[in-house]
C-alpha cells in the first residue's frame, strides 16, 4: 500500500472519530478495570491477589464468574428496566464500592478457615455484580462514541492495563491487595462521575431498528465459547508442558501480547482497504491456530512463544468488545443488550475454558500423542468457528448496513410506510433520502456534499463511498470535513441526531 493511501485512511479515521481529542479518562477508567480483571481472574482462578500471596482457591473465581455473567445476561432481559435502576446515583455508587468492597474480601480468603471461606464467598459474589455493573458502563460510553473511537481506545486500554498488571504483581502483597482493590474504585468514579454513563443528562435515545439478537446471541456466544475451550485448552497443556507457573507466564508476555494486539489493529485501520473489523479478525483467528497447531513442539518457555499463546485471544476479545461497540452504535441499539449477551457470552467462553483446562490438567505429564491431540482439537473449534459459526460474512452483515434496511429500519424508526408513495392526503414523514436533502439544504451543502452525506449516514465506509462516487478517499475525507463543519457537528452519531432533529421539528 503507497504512502498516499495510509494517509488517506488515516484521514478517514481522523473525520469518522470526529474532531474532539481522545478522553484520556475514559482510556484510563477502562485501563483500571481490565488491569482489575487481569489481575484476579486471567489466571483461570490462579490470583494470588491476598494478603498473604497465597492463591484464591478456585470456587471462588467461578462464583465470581457466575454471578459476572449473571448481571450480563439479567441486564439484557431487563431491558429499559435495568437502565432506569441504573439511572439512580445510588445504583451507579454501588458497582465500583461491591468490586472494592468483594476484592478485599478475596484478599482474606486464603487463610483455609471457616471464616475465610465466607468472607471468599461474599467477595467473588460482589465483585462479579459489581465488575458487571462497571463492564456494561463502559459499554454505555462507547456505544455513544463513534465505532473509530473504540478502534483506538480499546486496544490501548487493553495493552495499558497489561502493563497495569505485570507491574503490581511485583509489589508485596499487602501493596499489591491495596493497589488491586483502589483499581475498581477509581474506574468507577471516572465512569460514573466524570464520564456521567447512565446519568439522565447522558442517555442517548434508542430507536426501534430491525436486529435480530438471537442471530446474534447465537454466532457471538458460540463462536466465543469455541474459542475459550480452545484457548483453555492449550494454555493449561502449554504451562504443565514447560513446568510454568501462571505468574511467570503472564508478567511480561502479557504486555507483549497487548503491543502485538495494537500493532494488529492500528495496522488494520490504516493499512488495509476493506474493513478494519475483517482484518482484525482473520489476523486473531491466524495467529491463534498457528500457536495451536505448533503446540507440540514449544518445549521451552521462550517470550515469543508465550506471547503468541496470549497475543491471538487477547487480540479476539478487544475485537469482540470493538464490535459490540460498533453494533450498538450503527444499529442505536441498548448498550445493555448488546453488551449484555456479546460479553456475556465471552465471559461463559473464559469459564468454560478454565474448566476445560482443569481437565486437561489431569492428564499431565502428556504424552507428544495427547499434546498433537490437544492441538488438533484446538484448531479444529477455532477453524469452525470461523468457517461455520462466526464467519467474515457475519461480520461484514453486523458492521455495515445495506441501503436498503437501512432506509426501511429509518422509516420504521419514524413511523413511515415504505410499502406504498406518499401521498398529500396521508402527510406521511419523509423518507431518510428526503430528510438528508432537507438537512442539506438547511445547511447549505454543495451537491457532491450531499451525495457523501446521505452514503455516510446510511452507514457507508470511506471506501465504499470512494467506490460508489469513483473520488479518493482524500476527496471523501475532504468533503466530510466541510460536511461537520457546516453542520457544525463532530462525530457521525451527532449528524445524524441533526438528521432527526429536523424531522421531529
Amino acid at each position: 500500500m503507497s504512502f498516499r493511501s495510509i494517509s488517506e485512511n488515516l484521514n478517514a479515521y481522523r473525520e469518522e472519530a470526529g474532531s474532539h481529542p481522545v478522553a484520556l479518562d475514559r482510556v484510563l477508567g477502562f485501563t483500571f478495570i481490565r488491569a482489575w480483571v487481569y489481575l484476579m481472574f486471567v489466571g483461570a482462578a490462579a490470583s494470588s491477589m491476598t494478603w498473604s500471596g497465597e492463591q484464591i482457591p478456585p470456587l471462588f473465581y467461578v462464583v465470581s464468574t457466575a454471578s459476572l455473567c449473571a448481571v450480563l445476561f439479567g441486564s439484557a432481559l431487563a431491558g429499559e428496566r435495568f437502565v432506569r435502576f441504573m439511572t439512580h446515583p445510588a445504583a451507579r455508587f454501588a458497582a465500583p464500592a461491591l468490586t472494592t468492597g468483594g476484592t478485599l474480601l478475596l484478599a482474606s480468603s486464603a487463610a483455609g478457615t471457616g471464616a475465610a471461606l465466607s468472607f471468599g464467598i461474599l467477595g467473588a459474589i460482589t465483585t462479579g455484580i459489581g465488575s458487571g455493573l462497571i463492564d456494561l458502563g463502559y459499554g454505555e460510553l462507547y456505544r455513544n462514541e463513534p465505532p473509530a473511537r473504540a478502534t483506538f481506545e480499546v486496544p490501548l486500554a487493553f495493552f495499558l492495563a497489561a502493563v497495569a498488571f505485570s507491574l503490581v504483581i511485583m509489589l508485596p502483597s499487602v501493596v499489591g491487595c491495596l493497589v488491586c482493590s483502589l483499581l475498581p474504585a477509581i474506574s468507577g468514579w471516572i465512569l460514573f462521575v466524570e464520564q456521567h454513563a447512565w446519568s439522565r443528562k447522558h442517555q442517548a435515545s434508542v430507536l426501534p431498528i430491525d436486529f435480530d439478537l438471537k442471530s446474534f446471541a447465537w454466532r457471538i456466544g458460540v463462536c466465543a465459547c469455541l474459542v475459550g475451550v480452545a484457548d483453555g485448552m492449550v494454555r493449561a497443556a502449554f504451562l504443565s508442558s514447560n513446568n510454568l507457573s501462571i505468574h511467570v507466564f503472564l508478567q511480561w508476555p502479557l504486555a507483549g501480547a497487548g503491543l502485538l494486539t495494537m500493532v494488529i489493529v492500528y495496522g488494520a485501520a490504516l493499512l488495509s482497504s476493506e474493513q478494519s473489523t475483517r482484518t482484525i479478525y482473520k489476523a486473531a483467528i491466524c495467529v491463534m491456530a498457528f500457536f495451536f497447531m505448533l503446540l507440540p513442539v514449544f518445549t521451552s518457555a521462550q517470550d515469543v512463544e508465550s506471547v503468541l499463546a496470549l497475543a491471538g485471544y487477547g487480540t479476539f476479545n478487544v475485537l469482540i468488545w470493538m464490535l459490540l461497540a460498533e453494533i450498538s452504535s450503527n444499529y442505536r441499539l441498548s448498550s445493555t443488550e448488546v453488551f449484555g449477551i456479546g460479553w456475556g457470552m465471552v465471559t461463559l467462553g473464559v469459564l468454560l475454558g478454565s474448566i476445560a483446562g482443569n481437565i486437561v490438567d489431569q492428564f499431565a505429564p502428556f504424552t507428544p500423542q495427547f499434546l498433537s491431540l490437544i492441538a488438533l482439537i484446538a484448531t479444529m473449534a477455532v477453524l469452525l468457528s470461523f468457517l461455520f459459526v462466526f464467519r467474515e460474512s457475519d461480520l461484514i452483515a453486523l458492521t455495515e448496513e445495506p441501503e436498503s434496511e437501512a432506509e426501511n429500519a429509518e422509516d420504521r424508526a419514524l413511523g413511515s410506510s415504505s410499502d406504498a408513495p406518499p401521498t398529500a392526503s396521508d402527510s406521511p414523514r419523509p423518507r431518510f433520502q428526503d430528510r438528508c436533502l432537507e438537512v442539506a439544504a438547511a445547511f447549505e451543502l454543495s451537491p457532491k456534499e450531499t451525495e457523501v452525506m446521505i452514503l455516510f449516514a446510511k452507514g457507508r465506509s470511506a471506501a465504499r463511498i470512494q467506490e460508489e462516487l469513483f473520488i479518493s478517499k482524500g476527496t471523501v475525507s475532504t468533503h466530510l470535513r466541510h460536511i461537520y463543519q457546516k453542520m457544525d457537528v463532530h462525530s457521525k452519531q451527532e449528524m445524524l441526531d441533526v438528521i432527526e432533529g429536523v424531522t421531529r421539528e
